[in-house]
């Protein structure tokens, strides 16, 4: 059988994202009001899930209010229409985890008090400039996507089990299994496009995609060193002995399945590294 023609692999690559993006559109979305706040032993939930409502809370609203089309001036319309769909289920997210830290007596984030990071304007003008750089800077953000929502997948899927566990019926069945499924679909979406783009990419500017992923690249939410201690506190309360295999080895396998490294020597174990990072913030 002969080889695919390069363009002939371009149009599957793009019929699979197009089809993440339509599984993106289509799912159930989650209606606010249809949450059932309903709770067994609240006492008991503020006390065990406090630390990653809060930080689950805080990084929903904080990527619902950054302007993430900003940061690729070039986005074609699958990114554009993911991004609408994607800013409203963050949003939404972050709504509902406010209300069930009320019932619980936590205190949320204001939504109204998040602005873009300032590093988001160089990136932007790197893309204006130039098509190349906006390539590379897409890549590496459709590929930290897949990562970050395989994050928020994993701790909704905990918390969601812990519910269960507990009886806490209406909770999983009106809120958290939900919201482990839009970060589901989010993921899938993000994963395919980024093995579609990096699929494109030159190899100068793979050595590039590689290169930032390792070096920048750090939990949804825990970029700035005074957040990381809250990410290493979910961690601690959802996954204190099971985190390697939860979190840190499902992140690096994926890394380097989008990141096609072929012959090239593996990545180094910067997953591990940035977790670590967040365990000696919180030490400190």
């Amino acid at each position: 059988m002969s080889a695919a023609h390069p363009s002939d692999t371009d149009d599957v690559a793009a019929t699979a994202t197009s089809q993440r993006l339509e599984f993106v559109e289509s799912k159930r979305p989650l209606v606010f009001d249809e949450i059932d706040f309903t709770m067994n032993d609240p006492e008991f939930l503020a006390a065990t899930l406090a630390h990653p409502l809060e930080y689950a809370q805080r990084v929903e609203a904080l990527v619902g209010h950054t302007t993430m089309g900003d940061l690729m001036p070039r986005r074609d319309d699958v990114v554009e229409r993911f991004l609408t769909t994607w800013t409203d289920d963050e949003l939404g997210h972050a709504r509902a985890l406010a209300e069930l830290m009320r019932h619980l007596g936590l205190e949320p984030l204001d939504l109204d008090t998040f602005s873009p990071p300032a590093h988001n304007q160089w990136i932007s003008a790197l893309g204006r400039a130039s098509q190349s750089m906006h390539d590379v800077t897409t890549t590496i953000w459709a590929t930290s996507g897949a990562m970050n929502e395989h994050v928020a997948m994993a701790a909704y899927s905990r918390i969601d089990t812990m519910l269960q566990e507990r009886g806490e019926i209406a909770l999983h069945e009106t809120l958290f299994r939900r919201l482990r499924a839009h970060e589901s679909a989010h993921k899938s979406f993000y994963a395919t496009y980024a093995t579609e783009t990096w699929a494109r990419l030159r190899p100068w500017q793979r050595h590039l995609t590689r290169f930032a992923i390792r070096r920048t690249w750090a939990p949804v939410g825990a970029t700035d060193p005074s957040d990381k201690p809250a990410f290493a506190r979910t961690v601690l309360a959802l996954s204190p002995d099971t985190w390697e295999s939860e979190l840190v080895q499902p992140l690096q396998a994926m890394a380097e399945r989008i990141l096609d490294l072929g012959d090239d020597r593996p990545l180094d174990p910067f997953v591990e590294r940035a977790v670590l990072d967040c365990f000696d913030a919180l030490a400190a």
